[in-house]
C-alpha cells in the first residue's frame, strides 16, 4: 500500500502550543528524535470534522511516549484540544491527522538528558480513495520479522518500529505485491507492514494475539463489532499455513479501515466474503455516524 502524498494536502499544523504556517513547521537537523528514533506518533481519521476515537489515540500517544522514556508536558485534554483546533483550522470534510512527538536538538549522542520535548499536529486533506483503489490486496511474505517484546517496545507507536515495515513494503512492491506479511520471532503471523490481519475460517474470525505488534485501534474496534454481531472470534497463534486455508482474509488500520485481501502469494481468497463485507460496512457506518468517541476494547479470546 502506498502512502498518502503530502504535497498540497496539509491544511493546518499546530506546533508546541500554537497554530503555525505549515511551510514554516520544521525541526533542526540535529534533533535527537531524528538521529536516535526518540519519536512517537499517531494516525487519526476525521469524518465531518470529528476525529474518530480521539481519546483512544491520545491515550496511545501518551503511553507510546512513556514507553520510550518521554514525559509529555501536555496532558490528554490539552492534546485533544490541540488536535481539534488543528482540525477546525484545516476545515476539511475528511482528514488524516498526524500528531508526532520528538526530542529536540540540545544533545548529540544517545543520552537524552537535557533534551526538550516537542509536539506537532498536522492535518492533511483525505482524498477520495486515498489509499484504496477498490481492489483486494495481494500479499507477499517478507524476509523481515517483527522484533521480540524484549528487543523493542512493540506496543508503542514509535518511529523505530516502522523501519522494518518500510523495508518490507519496498521489497513487496518491487516483487509485484501490494503489501507484505511479517512473521514474529516464533514463525507465527504478526501483521502486515502497517496493518493488523484477520482470517475467516469455517465461519469464525481469527487473528493473532497482539504480543509482538501494535494492538491497533481499528483492530480493537473490529473485534468489538464482531462481538456485537455475534461473530465467533478467537485470538490465537497463526502460521502461514493457516492463512493458506482461510476462506477470507482482511486487514485493518486507521488509513485502510477494513480492506479485503485477495491473494497471499499464489493463494486466492474470497475477496468479497460475507464476514469481510459485514465488518467493513459496520466499520464504515460506525465512523460515519458516531461522534468520534467510540471507545475500542479488545474482545475476549
Amino acid at each position: 500500500m502506498s502512502g498518502l502524498t503530502t504535497a498540497g494536502r496539509v491544511g493546518a499544523v499546530w506546533m508546541d502550543g500554537a497554530l503555525v504556517d505549515p511551510a514554516a513547521a520544521h525541526l533542526p537537523v540535529l534533533s535527537f528524535g531524528l538521529h536516535n528514533a526518540a519519536c512517537v506518533f499517531e494516525g487519526i481519521r476525521s469524518f465531518g470534522g470529528r476525529p474518530f476515537a480521539l481519546s483512544a489515540h491520545v491515550n496511545r500517544l501518551r503511553t507510546s511516549a512513556e514507553a520510550i522514556g518521554i514525559a509529555l508536558p501536555w496532558d490528554s485534554t490539552a492534546i485533544a484540544d490541540a488536535i481539534e483546533t488543528a482540525v477546525a483550522a484545516a476545515d476539511f470534510a475528511e482528514a488524516y491527522i498526524r500528531p508526532v512527538v520528538w526530542r529536540g536538538d540540545e544533545v548529540i549522542g544517545i543520552d537524552p538528558t537535557g533534551t526538550t520535548v516537542h509536539l506537532a499536529i498536522a492535518v492533511l486533506a483525505w482524498p477520495e480513495q486515498a489509499l484504496d483503489d477498490g481492489k483486494p490486496l495481494r500479499l507477499g511474505l517478507s524476509r523481515w520479522t517483527r522484533p521480540t517484546p524484549t528487543m523493542a517496545p512493540v506496543q508503542a507507536k514509535t518511529s523505530a518500529n516502522y523501519l522494518v515495515g518500510s523495508l518490507a513494503l519496498a521489497e513487496a512492491r518491487a516483487g509485484g505485491f501490494d503489501d507484505a506479511l511479517l512473521l514474529d520471532h516464533t514463525g507465527g503471523i504478526a501483521e502486515t507492514t502497517g496493518s493488523n490481519i484477520f482470517l475467516v475460517h469455517r465461519g469464525e474470525l481469527v487473528t493473532p494475539p497482539a504480543h509482538t505488534f501494535l494492538n491497533g485501534i481499528t483492530r480493537q474496534t473490529v473485534l468489538r463489532l464482531a462481538a456485537r454481531n455475534g461473530i465467533v472470534t478467537r485470538e490465537i497463534r497463526l502460521t502461514p499455513n493457516d492463512l493458506v486455508i482461510a476462506d477470507e482474509v482482511f486487514v485493518t488500520g486507521t488509513a485502510v479501515g477494513v480492506r479485503s485481501v485477495g491473494w497471499f502469494r499464489d493463494t486466492a481468497f474470497h475477496a468479497d466474503g460475507i464476514l469481510t463485507r459485514m465488518l467493513a460496512n459496520a466499520y464504515t457506518q460506525l465512523v460515519g455516524t458516531e461522534q468520534g468517541e467510540e471507545s475500542p476494547c479488545t474482545a475476549s479470546a
